[in-house]
């Protein structure tokens, strides 16, 4: 489901097609899915990126050829299977909202695209929009540092216990997977337990 900007993007030393594509992922739940899937199993085809997401070959191919025109993705001139793999890059920029400066990157994109598929992250961004939903990756990670409990974490979102500790559940496995290819998160793999890993809405090279 797409949403709204929540604010203003930032610059950075990427430039224009930084600016375009965070713009582009933080706007279509749906392709910020998509990207991550590319992301997390580049270099991987889009044929199996049909089978790991069960999308149709138009839609998958629709959002390929966007992200390569944002230029986070480049189809390569190698085959598998008969099928040409794609490489993508990790997005990183910046997001200007009401409380500060949100670094965007692949972690917050992952959690943006799995509110397409998770049910607690899909309830949470409907529920109390897109703002609080990031300001839960910061208390959620900050729960990974030992400087948050998961009910302190929903006071200070000013949720309900329930929501505030079933999202952090969430994003928390999606961190786990997600960290490792996050130029500009800290990789928390070894810091997560592996079965909550295995939770996370997006799978490797299946």
């Amino acid at each position: 489901m797409a949403g709204a900007p929540i604010g203003e993007l930032g610059s950075d030393e990427s430039g224009v097609s930084t600016f375009f594509a965070v713009q582009r992922l933080l706007t279509d739940a749906d392709l910020a899915y998509f990207y991550t899937d590319l992301l997390l199993n580049s270099p991987t085809t889009v044929k199996r990126a049909m089978d790991r997401q069960g999308i149709v070959k138009s839609t998958a191919y629709k959002y390929a050829n966007e992200l390569a025109e944002l230029g986070v993705a480049e189809e390569r001139d190698e085959y598998e299977d008969g099928a040409a793999l794609w490489d993508v890059e990790p997005v990183v920029g910046t997001w200007e909202t009401d409380a500060g400066e949100l670094v965007v990157s692949p972690v917050v994109i992952a959690v943006y695209g799995a509110s397409t598929v998770d049910d607690d992250i899909q309830y949470f961004r409907e529920r109390y929009g897109e703002a609080t939903l990031f300001h839960a990756i910061v208390e959620t990670e900050a729960y990974l540092r030992g400087k948050q409990t998961r009910r302190g974490l929903a006071t200070t979102l000013d949720v309900t216990a329930a929501a505030g500790i079933a999202v952090s559940q969430a994003i928390e496995a999606i961190i786990g997977r997600v960290s490792p290819v996050d130029p500009a998160f800290p990789d928390y793999s070894e810091d997560v337990h592996e079965r909550t890993i295995a939770e996370a809405p997006y799978s490797l090279n299946a």
